[in-house]
């Protein structure tokens, strides 16, 4: 049985957590201020009120509470293959630790969309049997196909085609 802590990429996954938490930000304070943007555009024809209401705080908590969250967030995350567990943890404010028995992973998917691509890192969803939803993602894994495979050849040589 192999035992491995997987090596994470971990300054390209805090800048893809920082823009993501960022984009997200902007959305809520966009949707929460959209009354106040829209009033002081229609009654007082401040064309700018998107700016001070939507932008700066965005650009503040960027710079700010962003930085500190997402360094963070990277620095918890942990994968490592235990024997016949895979373990994931991480988290700041709630913390989470998940041991995924090997027998139960059906397959690891490897997804790169825009922004991880953009950051040159992937996302790794692992799946698992009676679970209709991806059990784990495991983000920023160096050499993610050499991972792929040692999990999937580690729960073949334990379990088989079981």
């Amino acid at each position: 049985m192999k035992e491995a802590d997987f090596e994470i990429n971990r300054d390209a996954v805090e800048r893809y957590f920082r823009m993501g938490q960022t984009g997200m930000f902007l959305l809520i304070l966009s949707m929460l201020g959209s009354p106040v943007i829209l009033a002081r555009i229609v009654n007082e024809g401040d064309y700018f009120a998107f700016i001070y209401v939507g932008i700066i705080p965005t650009l503040v908590y960027y710079f700010t509470f962003a930085g500190w969250l997402c360094s963070r967030q990277a620095k918890n995350l942990r994968y490592r293959l235990d024997g016949n567990v895979l373990r994931a943890e991480g988290g700041v404010f709630f913390l989470f630790r998940k041991s995924i028995p090997l027998e139960r992973i059906t397959d690891v998917a490897l997804v790169q969309g825009p922004l991880l691509r953009f950051f040159g890192i992937w996302a790794m969803r692992i799946q698992t049997a009676g679970s209709a939803q991806c059990e784990a993602t495991l983000y920023g894994v160096c050499e993610p196909e050499k991972v792929r495979e040692l999990i999937l050849s580690q729960r073949q040589g334990i379990y088989g085609n079981k």
